[in-house]
This record gives C-alpha cells, structure tokens and sequence, in this order.
C-alpha cells in the first residue's frame, strides 16, 4: 500500500443512549488548576481537542468541551451531556475528570499516549464508592451499564477544533 494512500477504519456506529452514557462518563472542561506548567498545558489541551475516535482521522461525530460543558457534536447539532465538569492534570501522562453525578462524584482517569495524542480511559470510579444496595438500585444499575460502555469504547485521538466556536450548530437540550 503506497504511503500517500489513507484507508479509513470502519468505525461501529454506537447507539444514541450508548453516546449519552458514554458521553457522561467522558465529561470534561476546560478549566485545569495544576501546579506543574506543562501539565497544566495538557489539561487545557485535551480540553480544547476534539475527542474523535481513534481511526476516524479527526472526521465525523466527536464529543468537545465549549463553555464548561460537555457536548457531542455530530453534523450541525450538539447535545449538551454534562454541565460542571473540572480536569485536572494528575501527573505527567494522566488527567483526571469529575462531574457530579447524582450523589456521587463520578471520576474517569485518562492515561495519555503517543506524545499525548492519544487518551484512552484507565479507570472509572465514584466517590464515595457505593455501596452493594446503591449498586444493586435503578440508577446504580443505570451508572454501572455507562461504566461498561465507555470501557469498551476505543481509544480518542485528540484533534484540533475544526472552527473556533460550534456556528450554526443546535443546542438539543435533553439532558442524561
């Protein structure tokens, strides 16, 4: 295969209530308050990338920090998934997100690769841990199903912003 030849993956589709979940799990901002300059640097990068999924070439759907909230954006709509979120750099390589998720604080640590291009989850936790009766309850059924899927999603690739601002694209305002 020549060098200047670009074969594009198959990406699966994933479902919309998948994204949503998903999406819940990948909140992030793009306010960082690091003591280390350059990992304040990645903070506000991977906070100002697009997350694409890895093979995608930076093209299609792909989920974004605009305004402090994290959105999915595919074609001219975006879908807010949650509002509040804060990143923060936890070493040299990793980040760490919180968003407020019912009673919980939900954390997703990222592990950074390939000269911090690449961000793919390492783990997913919520503090406090719930006990075995909130995982056994609706929503612990409902946080734990989210777990799963972001787990299995592949890795993002973060991309550069294809516009500054997200013109002429529709706030839906549904809400996980």
């Amino acid at each position: 295969m020549s060098d200047s030849v670009r074969r594009r993956l198959d990406i699966p589709r994933l479902r919309r209530r998948s994204l949503q979940s998903l999406g819940l799990i990948l909140s992030v901002t793009g306010l960082a308050s690091c003591s280390n300059a350059d990992e304040s640097a990645l903070a506000e990068k991977f906070a100002a990338s697009e997350l694409h999924l890895l093979g995608s070439f930076c093209e299609g759907p792909y989920y974004a920090v605009r305004d402090g909230k994290f959105i999915f954006v595919d074609g001219n709509q975006f879908k807010t998934l949650s509002a509040d979120i804060t990143i923060r750099a936890i070493g040299s390589n990793r980040l760490s997100m919180r968003t407020r998720w019912g009673p919980i604080n939900l954390v997703t640590t990222y592990l950074l690769k390939h000269d911090n291009t690449v961000a793919m989850i390492e783990t997913i936790v919520g503090e406090p841990e719930l006990t075995p009766e909130q995982w056994a309850s609706a929503p612990g059924i409902k946080f734990r199903k989210a777990i799963e899927v972001a787990k299995d999603t592949g890795p993002f690739v973060l991309c550069q912003p294809s516009t500054p601002e997200t013109e002429g694209v529709h706030l839906v305002t549904n809400k996980i």
